[in-house]
């Protein structure tokens, strides 16, 4: 018995095999282990069908705002929506042809250094497409029709 004591004590931390042989015996050895304080950790360890558990408070999670999610170009999109902005990219606004000639061509807005425009010249059903370069002057369309690119700040 004095070998499992002697054990218990040299150990860093009392093993739960080691509590249980000890706390299985009645008599001296338990009043020992009151006196060491590992009675607790005995019982724990002796009960049948049940397994010590360590639990630590965590607080409720709450749910997370979308503006502390997004990022990038989609966080700027929501910071504009709050300040009344509903349509960053223009999406919603068809650009109506203006005169179309070339000291008063159709301006097109862009952030980048280039963009695809669709004319819908005349009778036709669908668009003819046409790239708009920042550099070039005025764009001719087929029908007649020029456009050029302006730049805009992006979103």
């Amino acid at each position: 018995m004095s070998s499992y004591i002697s054990r218990l004590l040299k150990a860093q931390s009392a093993s739960k095999r080691l509590i249980s042989n000890l706390t299985q015996r009645d008599g001296k050895l338990s009043s020992l282990l009151r006196r060491l304080g590992l009675q607790r950790l005995g019982e724990a360890a002796a009960a049948p069908g049940q397994r010590p558990i360590s639990t630590t408070q965590v607080q409720k999670s709450a749910l997370i705002e979308d503006e502390q999610l997004v990022t990038g170009i989609q966080k700027r999109e929501m910071l504009l929506a709050k300040q009344g902005c509903e349509d960053p990219w223009g999406f919603s606004k068809v650009i109506r042809r203006g005169s179309g000639r070339e000291n008063d061509p159709t301006v097109v807005p862009s952030a980048f250094d280039a963009r695809i425009v669709g004319c819908l010249c005349l009778d036709d059903r669908l668009p003819k497409w046409m790239w708009i370069e920042k550099d070039e002057g005025p764009k001719r369309c087929e029908c007649g029709h020029f456009f050029v690119l302006k730049n805009v700040p992006p979103v």
